[in-house]
């Protein structure tokens, strides 16, 4: 195991060298006046009168609004900028403008309410953007001020956001790393599905999601959609979704962040890309190193406590091409590879993935839009698990696994404009995924096969926005087996319907409203993996069938002009059957044994509360509140599990950002408090409540250049992780220091 550290170690190393050397390079603008025009129509070419037009340029903001024709004129003195088009009923455009004069743009706004299955065009890059879904949205500018090293950190902006364990992946096992959205839970595998550039990053064995897959600075935008939505997405969409945009189109830039802090941390980052005429090459890298630290608490430790730490490097590669102006297509290779020490000497594990994506967008005239993705990946996940001693100062070795598994899938999607206030999509979805789990007694796996097909239909009517829609799903576990035992094949079909409406009044005030129902079929990871975890040993079960959640949502929103005051609010409720969980069958001193079945019935209820102010261009403040009450309503194999609090759920979950730009200076901070939650179906392991800070501070030295310092957990709170039943507490205070490029 030291040695493919070292390796990775060393690779990292060689690979932040190399960035190093490109610190030599900046850019000095020259600021010129010109005149910004244009006229703003809808998808038939009506005019929108009134549109909101807003350019940002170094901090300064200059708005205005269109006229009765749909024509707008600004003046600004620099040579770049973002341009922002809103009108109520459509979604919101940013561009960034290009060097020169930009007069007679042509801007065309589409219907709000119709969130695509692959995303096409320029969505709302608000905060909290007003749509008839609950939706949140984190930009280039708050994932650089977060102060945070890995995305799923940054992430916890977004209310109701957490992993399977409190803690992120910077330190923890990816088995952990599965995702819960809005109080419905996690266990390994997520109960979100986690989308790039339209392709799935969840793992497509066990649900968990790779965080680092993606180079932190190739990010352009992160959309979390709260609420379950698999009648656009299907399966693993039960809780939400969580869309990760990357640039794909043709275009030449630099991104460049690296740093370097205590626990022996390091992180280099990068994206460029190069356009010839029209085509394009992208490539995006990162390299990441911390030692970490030791997990369980001082008082606990023995002699098999060491740091939990980890290494991984990934890399994109891009080949883009635009096929005249309504055409485009990318051609993506990635690799990943990781290596983590989880606590003690013996228990390791690491991973490689590699993948290719192919996209393609075209828009024929008078056919509507028209998108497809066609991916495929390999992915290969080695485990050590161990048996410690009562004492700490011994381990044995229990169990080594190494997990294979592959997939290939594709999505398409059609969507066309009837008319300025009618719009329909529809789209197909296929994914065949096999894996198996060898272990040292036990071989077992399978195949799982999916096909989906949905269709949406949203129209404006005066000044409300009415959405429906739907989804069939069908997939069939076969080939299963376990040693020598052949499983039964099974099958399944899930019909997953939505209504939605939101209406805006002229006070700046909207409501919203939407049911739905949703499903997530079992992974290959829970039908035929066992796994442990301290001295709790979980076993797998080949006869899970999908959970199938039944819910609602109502809302209230208020704007006003300009973004200077957007607050949302949400009342959801939602009923979970046949969850899945992990259920205590025996407990002894030295073993927990569990396994996974499906619990039941659960139920999740609660409010969503968010907000944002900027009362002008320095300031921005926002925060986020989630009110959870998430309990086991039936489950007739054990009554005594009925009314309690379903495992890694808190009660209160609350958020806030605030940052303040001024003379090349920016500073920002975010904090997260978490209430007590329990680790165990019975409500025997409590999580006590905790509350930690993070904060940034950079300094802009020349255009494009930019110094930082980062911190996480300033206030070094040592918050509870999980307790198996041993207890292990969260990371330590992490101070880095960086800088950042971006060349245009």
């Amino acid at each position: 195991m030291k040695n493919r550290t070292a390796g990775i170690c060393s690779s990292t190393r060689k690979l932040q060298a190399s960035f190093a050397c490109l610190l030599f390079f900046c850019v000095t603008a020259v600021a010129q006046e010109r005149v910004i025009s244009g006229v703003v129509s809808d998808s038939t070419g009506a005019k929108i009168a009134q549109a909101e037009v807003e350019v940002e340029i170094n901090g300064v903001i200059v708005r205005t609004r269109t006229d009765e024709s749909g024509r707008f004129t600004l003046l600004s003195a620099s040579e770049s900028g973002t341009l922002t088009v809103r009108s109520a009923g459509f979604n919101t455009i940013k561009l960034q403008l290009n060097d020169g004069p930009q007069k007679d743009l042509e801007l065309r706004l589409e219907p709000a309410g119709v969130m695509e299955r692959i995303v096409v065009t320029a969505a709302d890059d608000e905060r909290i953007p007003v749509t008839p879904v609950s939706q949140y949205a984190i930009g280039r500018r708050e994932i650089a001020l977060s102060g945070a090293l890995t995305i799923d950190d940054v992430l916890r902006q977004a209310p109701g956001f957490s992993l399977f364990r409190r803690s992120g992946s910077l330190t923890t096992n990816p088995t952990t790393q599965g995702v819960s959205l809005r109080g419905v839970g996690a266990n390994g595998a997520s109960r979100a599905l986690v989308m790039y550039d339209g392709v799935p990053l969840n793992s497509p064995f066990g649900g968990w999601v790779y965080w680092n897959r993606i180079p932190r600075v190739s990010i352009d935008t992160v959309e979390v959609f709260n609420g379950a939505t698999s009648d656009l997405y299907g399966s693993g969409a039960l809780g939400g979704v969580i869309n990760i945009r990357t640039r794909t189109e043709p275009a030449t830039f630099f991104d460049f962040e690296a740093s370097g802090g205590n626990k022996s941390t390091g992180a280099a980052s990068m994206s460029a890309g190069k356009l010839w005429d029209t085509f394009g090459l992208g490539l995006a890298l990162q390299a990441l190193h911390t030692d970490g630290y030791v997990l369980v608490p001082a008082e606990q430790r023995g002699l098999v406590d060491v740091a939990a730490g980890t290494s991984d490097i990934s890399g994109l590669l891009t080949l883009s091409k635009t096929f005249g102006p309504t055409a485009r297509g990318f051609l993506r290779f990635g690799s990943f590879g990781e290596s983590r020490e989880n606590g003690t000497p013996l228990q390791i594990n690491d991973t490689r993935i590699t993948s290719l994506d192919l996209g393609t967008d075209w828009q024929p005239r008078n056919a509507g839009y028209f998108s497809l993705r066609l991916y495929g990946s390999s992915e290969i996940f080695n485990q050590n698990f161990t048996a410690v001693a009562a004492d700490r100062n011994s381990e044995v070795l229990t169990n080594r696994q190494r997990n294979p598994s592959q997939q290939l899938g594709f999505a398409f999607q059609w969507r066309r404009p009837f008319g300025n206030r009618h719009s329909v999509s529809a789209g197909l979805e296929g994914r065949h995924v096999r894996g198996h789990s060898a272990e040292r007694f036990v071989d077992a796996g399978g195949r799982q096969r999916s096909f989906g097909f949905f269709i949406n239909d949203t129209v404006l009517i005066g000044s409300w926005i009415l959405s429906l829609g739907g989804r069939v799903d069908h997939w069939l576990n076969y080939e299963g087996f376990s040693n020598r035992d052949l499983f039964t094949d099974r099958s399944d079909t899930a019909f997953s319907p939505r209504i939605s409406g939101l209406r805006r009044f002229r006070n700046g005030v909207s409501v919203s409203a939407a049911v739905y129902q949703a499903f997530r079929a079992p992974t290959l990871n829970e039908l035929y993996r066992n796994f442990r975890v301290g001295n709790v040993v979980t076993n797998a079960n080949s006869a899970l069938s999908a959970e199938r959640l039944t819910g609602g949502e109502a809302g209230v929103g208020y704007q006003t002009f300009g973004d200077i005051l957007f607050i949302r609010g949400n009342f959801f409720w939602s009923k979970i059957s046949d969850s899945i969980a992990n259920v205590t069958l025996s407990t002894t001193p030295a073993l927990i044994t569990r396994q996974r079945q499906n619990l039941g019935a659960i139920r999740a209820r609660g409010v969503e509360l968010s907000g944002v102010v900027k009362p002008d261009h320095r300031w921005e403040l926002s925060g986020e509140y989630l009110l959870s009450d998430t309990t086991v309503l039936r489950f007739s194999a054990n009554r005594t599990l009925e009314g309690l609090l379903v495992p890694q759920i808190p009660r209160h979950q609350f958020n806030f950002q605030v940052s303040y730009t001024a003379g090349g200076w920016t500073a920002a901070t975010q904090g997260r408090f978490v209430s007590r939650q329990f680790d165990d179906d019975l409500n025997t392991l409590p999580l006590q409540k905790f509350f930690t800070l993070d904060a940034e501070v950079s300094r802009s030295v020349s255009e494009g250049v930019r110094l930082f310092l980062a911190m996480q957990n300033l206030t070094n709170t040592r918050y509870e992780i999980n307790s198996t039943p041993v207890l292990t507490v969260g990371p330590p205070a992490l101070f880095r220091a960086g800088i950042r490029l971006s060349l245009r």
